[in-house]
């Protein structure tokens, strides 16, 4: 594999639009970062010889998060291509209230990030935790409009709302997934897709 076609290219040109990186932190996140391929349905995990935690960035494909609560499955969030996913750590504790997990939709590619690389960086080169704000930043207006997202009173509002925020993953959500995403019932949301389908379509 050459330089001109690594495996973290996307990830580094992601962070680079959002903070230049030196060619040290390039470096080290093409030595420290590798590529993995999910099937589509697969629950995600970091690999054994991973130590702790870690992040993903979705090469490509399309990833769930969720929480099983009294039995019930209950999808958090969803998202595809040039994202990084993964639990955003409290320093005051870890214990989460809820366990989150990660399953592909797609089949997927993804790049794993241990925390115990980005720890490093972090002390070693003090312009990253500029580019950690930044995406500290990103990830709360996410958790921002998914908040506001469930609490619009109307199931129909929810879904044309969705559709707004999310127009390239719209058509590739399976329907019982988009549906406990929204906070409705899948004969409600086939309801109101049909409803909201362009004439050409019907």
């Amino acid at each position: 594999m050459t330089a001109a076609n690594h495996e973290s290219d996307l990830l580094i040109s992601y962070l680079n639009g959002l903070q230049p990186l030196s060619k040290e932190i390039v470096d080290r996140a093409k030595a420290e970062t590798f590529k993995i391929s999910v099937r589509k349905n697969e629950i995600l995990h970091c690999v054994n010889d991973i130590e702790g935690d870690c992040l993903f960035f979705i090469l490509k494909g399309l990833v769930r998060g969720f929480i099983v609560d009294e039995g019930k499955d209950i999808t958090a969030w969803l998202t595809a291509e040039n994202h990084l996913i993964g639990s955003i750590r409290n320093p005051g504790t870890l214990i989460a209230t809820y366990k989150e997990q990660y399953q592909a939709l797609e089949d997927s590619e993804l790049l794993i990030l241990p925390y115990r690389f980005i720890d490093e960086i972090y002390v070693e080169f003090p312009e990253t935790n500029i580019l950690a704000r930044k995406l500290l930043a990103i990830h709360y207006h996410q958790s921002q409009e998914r908040s506001i997202l469930s609490r619009i009173p109307s199931a129909e509002a929810r879904y044309k709302q969705f559709n707004v925020g999310h127009p390239t993953i719209k058509s590739r959500v399976p329907l019982k997934f988009l549906a406990s995403y929204l906070g409705m019932r899948i004969e409600t949301l086939s309801r109101i897709r049909k409803k909201n389908k362009p004439e050409k379509e019907k």
